[in-house]
């Protein structure tokens, strides 16, 4: 017989656990996930245990939902079943019983972002109520062979404190959950940042992190494309490899001027949200 719980903290081994058991042979090749990085998503995005689900049968995980919450909304952040038990109505008893915490308990707005190639999870959100609101793709910037030169004079490094006190930092609403404001404020120890300045105000800026043997773009801000290219040319001065950004909106910054700096799309996804009524 099959069973389903909400979490607490102590679940979270079961959890990880569930995770790799249920989400990995589906979504190979993906790392394990560990107890201290499922820390560290509580931390980061706020992956909450109490949001989180597992589904049992006979003492073992069949099925696992993982998810986030803060103030504004909440992110299913994976479900998954073990092969062998799809289509047997276990995720959509997971994701129903989310939506009835969360009608209930607020905020009322339930999102999700997925790969769009992905069509068989898209379907399965779209039968469940949710309905596509925004689209983003990564794109990636190969280190070129030679890299172009900032001069020194207009390019220095910040951080996000130090834009965020100059009220520089106004990233526009409908980012991802992974780089929205909240989530780079969790993440300011690894974020480093170069701008541009003018005598009167940041004219643009960019702010990254180091992932591996390159770097993750995590925002970008400054109307115009040259000064972007000005903002690149000094972070491969100072670092090397490729340069990968993640999940980009149309609404931070414009696809064809990233494909015009040498940028190239490598996947696109689908952000999905659900209004939720308490009735």
């Amino acid at each position: 017989m099959s069973g389903y719980r909400f979490c607490r903290t102590d679940d979270i081994p079961a959890l990880v656990d569930a995770y790799n058991d249920c989400w990995l042979p589906h979504f190979a090749p993906q790392a394990p996930l560990t107890v201290d990085a499922f820390k560290r998503e509580v931390r980061e995005i706020h992956l909450w245990a109490s949001s989180c689900m597992l589904a049992t049968e006979d003492d073992r995980s069949i099925g696992v939902l993982l998810g986030a919450k803060r103030d504004d909304a909440n992110l299913v952040r994976a479900i998954a079943l073990r092969p062998g038990h799809e289509r047997r109505g276990h995720g959509r008893h997971l994701l129903d019983s989310l939506r009835r915490k969360v009608a209930i308990l607020g905020p009322r707005r339930l999102l999700v972002e997925v790969p769009a190639e992905w069509g068989g999870v898209r379907r399965f959100f779209e039968r469940c109520g949710f309905h596509a609101e925004a689209r983003y793709v990564d794109f990636a910037h190969a280190a070129p062979r030679r890299a172009p030169v900032a001069p020194a004079a207009l390019v220095s490094a910040i951080t996000l404190e130090e834009l965020r006190e100059a009220g520089a930092f106004d990233p526009p609403p409908g980012l991802p959950w992974e780089r929205s404001p909240q989530t780079l404020v969790n993440r300011s120890r690894q974020i480093e940042g170069l701008a541009v300045a003018s005598d009167v105000r940041i004219e643009a800026y960019l702010l990254h992190r180091r992932v591996g043997a390159g770097n993750e773009l995590l925002a970008v801000g400054g109307p115009r494309a040259e000064l972007l290219h000005l903002l690149l040319a000094g972070l491969y001065e100072r670092t090397s490899g490729p340069i990968t950004f993640p999940k980009v909106s149309e609404r931070e910054t414009a696809h064809a001027a990233l494909r015009d700096l040498g940028f190239e799309s490598v996947r696109e996804h689908v952000g999905y949200a659900a209004e939720l009524s308490e009735s």
